[in-house]
């Protein structure tokens, strides 16, 4: 999963402490992001302290301090040289600064168990997977949703040429249990077309948040699979909700072993949504039961504990979990439950059936939805579908063109909503389906009824596709959005 939050002057250097060290000395955190070429830092270099202090702190050039020394020593005045060093407006002028922020990039359990517990090409692997599906991740954010912005109000916007990035590498959690966790600290500093220094637009980040999320998922499944030939399958922590993809053959009494912490948030975040209950009337949506959650680990979270060397924490793990575990190899027992595994996969995708399937979770789920939903959920049925696998570069955004152009029509609100519109599976009907209930039973959660919607819609469609399939019109290529 991703998570984001907005990061003040004062917090920035949470996310460097709470980062392991694999021993003394070693710097927590690397330069990452295309846009570190206009700053002259280079990726994979180490972050010093002083430099996320002046980047994220008071939003300045990392190096500001050699730009310092080298403009003085040419005799250059006090405000040039002050100038030199600032990304922008000076944080002091503004009332509310925010100068990063923070993608949180993390596996479900039992990626950090065999992480934690395997030999050490095992751990090298993971963590080698790990950086590729994160930096796949920050690759696409800055190719296809980064936006600068500039002037009154960020009238002026433009895509942004790149990022600057600063990840640590979080080992375990406050409570010593495995975590393998990437900080990424995305600086609100960006260059413009003119070459002069504008904000991020965060707005656009935090909308195509989950997107990003359920990508990073998938390229991680994707690598730990093919490098370690591992299998997956759902598991389901909140009766009705969306299920999380684990690696089988994993113990589930090891993910209790290591989930203290997530039960205890689990717990108060249950409190929560009967609390949101008796408010609103209504369940929380997906995002709602996300910033409830985020409340309920901020309000349970212990003090905050001084990082161990790995070395360090692997030998504890390995001798706490021995009692779940004995002397059987954690990769083993996953490789041989693979080989075991009959769940058929389909290399192939069929896009029809997947814009259908897509279209009716998220229409379900949400009622009005933007193209990201539509994106985010095309992520999730090619890791469901392919359990690892490779898919194709640019099948997610083929399946979302395809749910636009046949079965969503906009909303008429001006705002990039849309909705969902089955007249090419109901020509007769209006596109209104008669097979679809018109309601579930009370105890019946959103996620299932819109598993129950996809797989009649997906049932229809096969039926469609014996009849002749009626083509796009000029206005349904005309509403296909750029």
């Amino acid at each position: 999963m991703l998570d984001i939050k907005r990061v003040g002057p004062g917090s920035w250097h949470l996310y460097a402490d709470r980062a392991g060290h694999e021993e003394e000395g070693v710097q927590p955190g690397l330069w990452a992001g295309r846009g570190l070429a206009a700053m002259g830092l280079h990726p994979g270099a180490a972050v010093t302290e002083r430099q996320a202090e002046l980047l994220f702190g008071e939003g300045r050039h990392p190096n500001a301090d050699q730009i310092e020394a080298t403009l003085t020593q040419v005799g250059q005045s006090t405000e040039t040289i002050w100038q030199a060093t600032l990304l922008g407006r000076p944080v002091a002028r503004i009332a509310r600064p925010l100068l990063a922020v923070a993608l949180e990039f993390r596996a479900s359990p039992t990626v950090h168990l065999l992480w934690a517990l395997g030999d050490e090409q095992t751990r090298a692997t993971i963590e080698d997977a790990q950086t590729i599906a994160r930096d796949g991740t920050i690759a696409w954010i800055e190719e296809a949703v980064a936006q600068v912005r500039w002037g009154d109000g960020g009238r002026h916007r433009a895509a942004a040429d790149g990022l600057v990035v600063a990840v640590f590498r979080q080992f375990d959690n406050v409570q010593g249990a495995p975590l393998l966790t990437d900080h990424a600290l995305v600086s609100v500093k960006v260059r413009r077309p003119d070459g002069k220094w504008g904000n991020l637009h965060t707005a656009e980040l935090f909308r195509y948040a989950v997107a990003a999320g359920t990508l990073y998922s998938l390229l991680l499944m994707e690598e730990i699979t093919e490098r370690l030939k591992v299998t997956w399958e759902p598991r389901e922590i909140t009766a009705g909700s969306r299920p999380v993809w684990e690696i089988t053959g994993i113990p589930h009494e090891l993910i209790s072993w290591k989930s203290g912490r997530r039960q205890e948030i689990a717990h108060y975040t249950d409190g929560l949504i009967t609390w949101y209950e008796d408010r609103h009337g209504h369940p929380p949506g997906e995002r709602a039961r996300q910033a409830l959650a985020r409340w309920a680990a901020e309000d349970t979270a212990p003090d905050k504990h001084t990082p161990l060397p790995l070395a360090v924490l692997r030998h504890h793990w390995r001798q706490s979990a021995a009692g779940c575990l004995g002397s059987e190899s954690l990769l083993q027992l996953a490789q041989d439950a693979c080989e075991k595994n009959h769940t058929p996969v389909r290399p192939q995708i069929d896009i029809g059936l997947a814009a259908v399937e897509i279209t009716a979770i998220v229409s379900t789920m949400r009622g009005g939805f933007s193209r990201q939903h539509l994106l985010a959920e095309a992520r999730r049925y090619l890791a469901a579908t392919l359990r690892g696998h490779r898919h194709t570069l640019g099948t997610d955004e083929d399946i979302v063109a395809e749910a636009l152009d046949r079965y969503c029509t906009p909303a008429g609100t001006g705002a990039g909503i849309w909705t969902a519109d089955w007249s090419a599976l109901y020509p007769d009907q209006n596109g209104d389906s008669q097979e679809t209930p018109e309601s579930w039973p009370v105890p019946s959660s959103r996620y299932r009824r819109a598993e129950l919607a996809a797989r009649i819609r997906t049932d229809r469609l096969r039926t469609v596709r014996l009849l002749p399939f009626p083509p796009l019109t000029a206005a349904d290529t005309e509403r296909r959005p750029s």
